[in-house]
């Protein structure tokens, strides 16, 4: 009796021990927070010559107080972590997209003994694919919320040429000289960043 009763103890103590570590992160995978309030909107437009097979926003997170990070020895400066969150775009028309992200979705941590990390969005982007070639654009959010909807420029002969899957297609902005003196061989697409206001 007194064996299954110390089993049973040992079993719950481990229990408890798994379910309080799965509430902590580390830098390379953090925990997620379990009651995000900073919610977002991203719109993203295009006017590609055709469909896209795919369309989906990716989230860049880093923690953004170096003061919690240590010095690597090796390199003489510190690793800032970061990690990246895909999020659906779900089409609003044919030519929009719209998705949600929180600003505040990973769990702030003191993963080295030297203070809490705070984890914040740092740029936000879009990735369409069409006929196996990427196109993707992306900005900081500083900008986004700064100087709102930013336009960036591909050149159209790329849209369905196969040959450029491997690369992708570059991005170009109303400044190159290639758009300004030739507009008409690109297209154009947009994104923008709202707070949503619960």
């Amino acid at each position: 009796m007194k064996t299954r009763i110390a089993l049973a103890a040992f079993t719950l103590s481990i229990t408890l021990t798994a379910g309080c570590s799965m509430t902590h992160g580390s830098p390379k995978d953090p925990a997620k927070n379990p009651h995000p309030v900073k919610r977002y909107e991203v719109i993203a437009t295009s006017q590609a010559p055709g469909p896209w097979d795919s369309i989906a926003g990716y989230i860049g997170y880093d923690v953004v107080n170096k003061k919690c990070l240590p010095m690597d020895s090796f390199l003489g400066q510190q690793d800032v972590p970061n990690i990246g969150i895909d999020i659906e775009m779900a089409r609003v028309d044919e030519h929009t997209w719209k998705g949600y992200f929180y600003r505040d979705a990973l769990q702030d941590e003191d993963y080295y003994k030297l203070g809490v990390c705070h984890w914040d969005v740092t740029s936000v982007g879009i990735t369409a694919v069409a006929t196996g070639v990427r196109f993707n654009w992306s900005h900081t959010l500083n900008t986004l919320l700064r100087d709102g909807l930013q336009t960036s420029y591909f050149k159209k002969s790329l849209y369905g040429d196969r040959a450029a899957a491997r690369y992708g297609a570059q991005t170009l902005t109303a400044e190159d000289p290639e758009v300004s003196q030739h507009p008409d061989a690109y297209f154009l697409v947009t994104v923008v960043v709202k707070d949503v206001i619960p």
